[in-house]
């Protein structure tokens, strides 16, 4: 009897893992080079968020930054058998030209997410041969206008904040030398730094996204110089300069200024209460518009388009907007947005519309 009852019951199991398979029209891998928590989670979670509303079947294999990690995830799943139709893969480390000659010869195409292969990367790869016919598409955020936006709201704080002090001082506090995000979203802050000539950039140093690091070296810079503005290349690195920044007997928001990228629940609660001037964000939803993207391309929506790289602005939340974003988006119950106004039709040709503008307007169609 428990034997037959057993039986029942795993073929029940197998009975809805097969129905949801069926359920789904398309099957995506993604691999995630982070952690199931902070920004790499968001993007998993916008991702899942869209998959349910565009009926596709989402697997997110997480890296956990470890070392050749996505690679081995990649292997691991290949090996597997019966791949997805699609793998999104994170050009971080510049790993993914490895990913490609592993997939190569799979039936799965490719869409790259916020870091793409640079052009020595394909030119390597075509000159061992291996095909780049199956990428179908990029989905990058414009990190270099991320850099300036923050910069130039820093500067124009101070000079409405702190207009007693005749010139300001300012410490840059970057993520990882091999992140094409860190980099341009340096080369934005360094534009916006070169159109003030009575702004000192103090230092400009790599803290390697960590909090823990950009606490370290604000702390070290503070023993010798004053700081008035501190530029970060994420939310997270922001929070550790203001630790710093405390410990020294000084606020946040009054005797130094701050901004970050991310649209982290933190950093809006900060902006809201005038600890930081601004979060920049909202890239993290590229995870959802990868899930857009591919159901076009699926579908063939995309107009017959073969490739379609899609480079997207993100958008400050400031303390002028600051309210609506939590309202809207506080929850971060990403299953709240109506996903599929977002893909293309016969009714909407054209590029896509992934503004904030749309964003909020699709939270408040449910």
């Amino acid at each position: 009897m428990v034997e037959m009852i057993v039986r029942f019951f795993c073929f029940i199991c197998l009975w809805l893992t097969s129905a949801l398979a069926v359920a789904a029209d398309f099957r995506v891998t993604f691999i995630n080079p982070g952690y199931d928590r902070g920004f790499w989670g968001d993007v998993s979670r916008t991702m899942e968020a869209a998959a349910k509303d565009l009926s596709a079947d989402v697997e997110v294999l997480y890296a956990e930054w470890r070392p050749y990690g996505m690679e081995e995830l990649l292997q691991s799943r290949l090996k597997r058998g019966d791949p997805p139709d699609y793998f999104i893969f994170v050009n971080s480390e510049k790993s993914s030209a490895r990913m490609m000659q592993l997939l190569d010869g799979a039936p799965s195409k490719v869409l790259f997410l916020l870091d793409n292969l640079s052009p020595q990367q394909r030119l390597g790869l075509e000159k061992r041969h291996i095909g780049l016919g199956n990428i179908v598409a990029s989905v990058v955020p414009d990190d270099e206008t991320a850099g300036y936006e923050t910069a130039r709201a820093l500067i124009s704080e101070a000079r409405e904040h702190l207009p007693e002090r005749s010139g300001f001082r300012m410490l840059s506090l970057t993520g990882r030398a091999s992140s094409d995000a860190s980099r341009e979203r340096e080369v934005g802050m360094l534009r916006a730094v070169l159109e003030n000539p009575d702004l000192e950039l103090l230092h400009s140093l790599p803290a390697n996204w960590m909090q823990e690091q950009a606490y370290l070296r604000t702390r070290e810079i503070l023993q010798r110089s004053r700081i008035d503005l501190v530029w970060s290349a994420n939310d997270g690195m922001s929070f550790g300069a203001q630790r710093a920044v405390r410990e020294a007997g000084l606020e946040p928001g009054r005797d130094v200024l701050f901004t970050g990228v991310d649209w982290s629940s933190e950093a809006m609660a900060a902006v809201r209460d005038g600890s930081m001037t601004m979060t920049y964000g909202g890239h993290f939803f590229a995870g959802a518009w990868a899930i857009v993207i591919l159901r076009d391309h699926f579908f063939r929506e995309a107009m017959g388009e073969v490739y379609v790289d899609v480079r997207f602005k993100m958008s400050p939340i400031t303390a002028d907007n600051v309210d609506l974003y939590i309202e809207r988006l506080g929850d971060r119950d990403w299953e709240r947005i109506d996903f599929k106004a977002f893909c293309k039709s016969v009714d909407r040709p054209g590029g896509y519309d992934f503004s904030s503008e749309t964003l909020l307007e699709a939270v408040e169609a449910r």
